[in-house]
């Protein structure tokens, strides 16, 4: 990824300007470079400023009530929301009883591994050696935590849209660049890819895409049939 797109993806996430899956991508990267979380402060930073700056508009006369108001219902279901009942397990130890690879995911960077167990840990077929959990779906957007098995990955394939990879663990080379730990790996329709995990340590990556895989190959035929 280009010093701009990080720059870009950082501003945009000071301003605001990011749905849920970009936001959770731009936080997990931050936790694992500093140079990215150094984007994000300034970027926060900056915003802060151009806020001061402005006027000050004035509040309606219920402005108070209505804010109360939502902290009352805010509190009254936190319990409920949150999964704190007494009657429930903790998401810890519902992902425990369920997953496969706990540990894995309890080392992961705090904002997606928080955001797994909320999910459950629940792993599905992605490809042959690759699994997938889906973490956040907004505006066409989605994101995903993979994990892919050395030697394994997803067939030659271009996009609808944007699609951003970023590396937790093990490496990846996509037949065009290299990616390891820490690396994100952007790619628009322009480009077509093929990534396979590394020999190594299994490959475990946050995926954000904006836009459907389009296959290339007999695969791109079968799914221009199917429709």
């Amino acid at each position: 990824m280009s010093p701009a797109t990080a720059t870009s993806l950082a501003s945009d996430y000071a301003a605001g300007r990011l749905g849920a899956p970009l936001r959770l991508l731009v936080e997990t990267h931050a936790t694992l470079r500093g140079d990215v979380a150094a984007c994000v402060r300034e970027g926060e930073v900056l915003g802060g400023a151009m806020l001061e700056s402005q006027d000050g508009l004035a509040l309606s006369d219920r402005a108070e009530a209505v804010a109360l108001a939502a902290i009352e219902a805010l509190e009254a279901g936190a319990g409920e929301a949150a999964g704190l009942s007494p009657e429930d397990p903790d998401s810890v130890t519902a992902a425990r009883s369920g997953a496969k690879w706990l540990d894995d995911i309890l080392a992961l960077p705090e904002p997606l591994r928080d955001r797994v167990l909320d999910q459950g840990a629940e792993w599905r077929f992605a490809a042959p050696g690759v699994r997938r959990i889906e973490l956040e779906r907004e505006g066409g957007a989605i994101a995903e935590l993979l994990r892919i098995e050395p030697g394994h990955g997803a067939p030659s394939h271009t996009h609808a849209g944007r699609e951003f990879t970023l590396v937790l663990t093990g490496a990846f080379h996509d037949g065009n660049n290299r990616y390891g730990a820490g690396d994100l790996a952007s790619v628009d329709g322009q480009t077509t890819h093929r990534p396979i995990a590394e020999p190594g340590d299994v490959c475990y990556a946050l995926a954000v895409t904006e836009g459907a895989l389009e296959f290339k190959g007999v695969l791109g035929v079968v799914q221009k049939f199917l429709g």
